[in-house]
């Protein structure tokens, strides 16, 4: 009975360490000008939003990140590792709801995002 417990108990334990919600995860986008051009090994500056329900839902967190491109304008960050200007990422209640994922950019690695995108 004693060795019963000790599975069901250890079962559940490992669930719940397993179930947790991530602490980053990775974004990657393809960066292109007005002209469709590809911006190509460039410092970029991104703002990254996460709304709440809908795309143009209340903002639960809200991050920037300057990151550079490699040769095929691909840029690469990791959500929940920037520099946070509004909310918490470990208080983002993931089973509550749709979320959705706005991207800014400033394709001369500053803070005039001319480049914006939303998805779900």
């Amino acid at each position: 009975m004693k060795k019963l417990f000790l599975s069901i108990l250890l079962y559940v334990t490992s669930i719940l360490i397993f179930a947790q919600a991530p602490e980053k995860f990775t974004f990657q986008a393809v960066v292109r000008d007005a002209s469709n051009n590809l911006i190509c090994n460039t410092s970029v500056g991104v703002k990254v939003s996460i709304l709440h329900q809908h795309i143009s839902g209340d903002m639960v967190y809200g991050e920037t990140h300057i990151t550079t491109t490699n040769r095929n304008g691909l840029m690469t960050l990791q959500i929940g590792g920037g520099i946070v200007f509004s909310g918490n990422f470990a208080s983002i209640d993931w089973a509550n709801g749709s979320y959705f994922l706005k991207t800014e950019t400033d394709p001369t690695g500053g803070t005039n995002y001319s480049i914006e995108g939303t998805q779900q």
